[in-house]
């Protein structure tokens, strides 16, 4: 798939890769965090959408630095600039399978599970009328050529503001897995939401860290090291105790 008709791709929005079908792998699930469970944007780096100039991304990892002014209400945007509208020099590239495993692993990720964090930033609102995340994706674009595949998709949910002030969480998406995605596979981040009429919204990767259960045997196992190492120091004491005599 050349530039060209990725972009048209891309402007089709929701004629090819939408809606949801039974090609998505996992359906994902939002949650409120608590206050004790927020982790700021700044040690949770990459972005993939957010309209701020403080990315804390690693090298390398692009991701789509939208203009806010407050003016419009309603965006449909991909995790990279990929048609140039909405650039601030990011280029318009894929993530990889390569590029997401490694960025996870390199920060302990093994599980290769994480969530995308959402800082909400419209203010109050009408019960009818609070912001809403109408669909967030992840999209498996394949290799050059393939047919583009929702491999993760959120239905639509109410996401009003939380914590007023950017650089922390409201809500975290989860159920992300990318164990079964090949490291050449091109893939991109969808969001789109209405009703937003202040400060623009952000979404970033926050990794799944999971404890590695020590082995059963590993216990026994440092238990007769111990005792070997008794072992030898009484024996080590019983000839000193001969050659004494």
């Amino acid at each position: 798939m050349n530039r060209l008709l990725l972009a048209a791709v891309l402007l089709a929005g929701t004629a090819l890769i939408a809606p949801a079908s039974a090609a998505v792998l996992n359906n994902l699930s939002i949650n409120v965090l608590a206050d004790d469970q927020v982790v700021p944007q700044s040690s949770s780096a990459p972005c993939i959408i957010c309209a701020t100039t403080q990315a804390h991304n690693p090298t390398g990892f692009g991701y789509n630095n939208f203009n806010s002014t407050g003016n419009d209400s309603s965006f449909n945007l991909f995790s990279s600039a990929t048609t140039g509208e909405f650039g601030n020099n990011v280029q318009g590239t894929f993530y990889t399978g390569a590029l997401l495993k490694n960025f996870l692993t390199s920060v302990g990720d093994q599980t290769l599970t994480f969530g995308v964090a959402v800082d909400v930033n419209t203010a109050g609102g009408a019960d009818g009328n609070k912001e809403t995340l109408s669909l967030f994706q992840l999209i498996n674009f394949g290799q050059v050529g393939d047919t583009p595949t929702i491999i993760f998709d959120l239905a639509a949910t109410a996401i009003p503001n939380i914590r007023n002030g950017n650089g922390s969480a409201d809500y975290l998406i989860t159920g992300f897995d990318l164990s079964s995605i090949n490291i050449g596979d091109r893939l991109l981040f969808r969001a789109a939401w209405d009703h937003a009429t202040d400060g623009g919204e952000s979404f970033y990767i926050v990794p799944i860290l999971t404890a590695v259960p020590i082995p059963a045997a590993l216990p026994l196992f440092a238990a007769g090291l111990a005792g070997l190492g008794l072992l030898a120091a009484r024996r080590k004491k019983k000839t000193l105790d001969v050659a004494a005599a």
